[in-house]
């Protein structure tokens, strides 16, 4: 067993509350109301400022290429912009702060941030499995949490994998001094792990795993879930104010999104290459497919009638998860972190 120390275990979650305190600073505007011109119709059109979480475009942000190419945004009287903040926390803290108006986010680091009483809300959720877990090279046996002891692991500040990393390892009675969290951007993680400069990577299983098989090697994981930790995964999240103030584009943007979801779903490989185009190449299209190939099963079927539907039951489990075996801390109810009453009707 390697004999590693840990280093800035509890540092995601206590750098994230730092952060998203200061975004009460701004809660009391949010991203202005703004008629960015006329839609296909001939209607005015609501600018809506989305953030992603990732610093760069990857697979499961087809259906937003997808609804941005081929005019769906438009359809539904919606300009959208995008920003690529660099993880979940960080998108959280855009729209906290009114930066941005929704975001596309783990939205079990969502609740922590609202526990912090940041004023955002979630008003879809679209995965239904979360996939977050750690990821190794095929040399190294990870079969249980037991496994993990010695592990120098690679999690991004900032991002959903440092919310629920240090839950997984407190919940599995994993002490500071057994592992080592080296702290690395999001598009760090990955080639650390490929050079061995850490033993496995915190995030989604399959993305990791099917980008190794696209670089020749072999990798394996194991999700949080399967070792204990059920939370929350993807799904959008609004700015309170914004919510407020324009519950109609809220209702468009996930009519719109829906939509595109269900033609990524239709055809995988045109919504890549969608994708691909949109990232000037950083997403490459056989990984892509690949990719969604593993994540599309994860989401709830746009045709199905609970499509977007958030229940009391997986918040309350979530905030459990995340204030018993986490650092996270507070008192809102989670029965108030979410709404279903802007989801799309039709």
């Amino acid at each position: 067993m390697h004999d590693y120390s840990a280093r800035s275990l509890r540092r995601p979650l206590a750098v994230g509350a730092a952060l998203l305190s200061i975004g009460l600073l701004a809660s009391c505007s949010s991203a202005a109301p703004d008629s960015g011109g006329t839609d296909d119709a001939g209607g005015e059109t609501q600018s809506v400022a989305l953030s992603l979480d990732w610093s760069t475009y990857v697979a499961y942000h087809a259906p937003f290429a997808v609804a941005a190419e081929q005019g769906i945004w438009a359809k539904h009287g919606l300009d959208v912009t995008e920003t690529l903040p660099g993880g979940s926390g960080d998108a959280a803290v855009e729209v906290g702060t009114a930066k941005t108006d929704i975001a596309w986010v783990d939205l079990s680091t969502a609740a922590a941030s609202m526990l912090q009483e940041v004023p955002i809300t979630a008003v879809a959720k679209v995965q239904d499995k979360n996939a977050s877990g750690l990821t190794v090279l095929e040399s190294t046996t990870l079969e249980s949490a037991d496994d993990v002891v010695g592990m120098r692991i690679g999690s991004t500040p900032g991002g959903s994998d440092s919310t629920l990393i240090g839950a997984f390892l407190n919940a599995n009675d994993i002490g500071e001094d057994e592992v080592t969290i080296v702290n690395l951007p999001a598009n760090g993680k990955f080639p650390a792990l490929m050079t061995g400069e850490v033993d496995a990577i915190s995030g989604q299983v399959y993305f990791y795993s099917s980008s190794a098989e696209a670089e020749g090697q072999q990798a394996h994981g194991l999700s949080f879930s399967e070792m204990g930790l059920n939370v929350l995964d993807h799904g959008f999240i609004a700015n309170d104010t914004f919510i407020e103030q324009n519950p109609e584009a809220i209702s468009s943007f996930l009519a719109a999104y829906r939509e595109a979801l269900q033609i990524t779903i239709d055809d995988p490989a045109a919504a890549c290459a969608t994708l691909v185009e949109r990232s000037d190449g950083e997403v490459l299209q056989d990984s892509c497919e690949t990719q969604l190939d593993l994540w599309l099963p994860l989401t709830t079927d746009p045709a199905a009638a609970n499509w977007g539907e958030n229940t009391s039951e997986e918040w309350q489990e979530t905030v459990e998860v995340l204030t018993t075996y986490g650092d996270a801390t507070g008192t809102r109810d989670p029965a108030t972190m979410f709404t279903n009453d802007l989801l799309p009707s039709d």
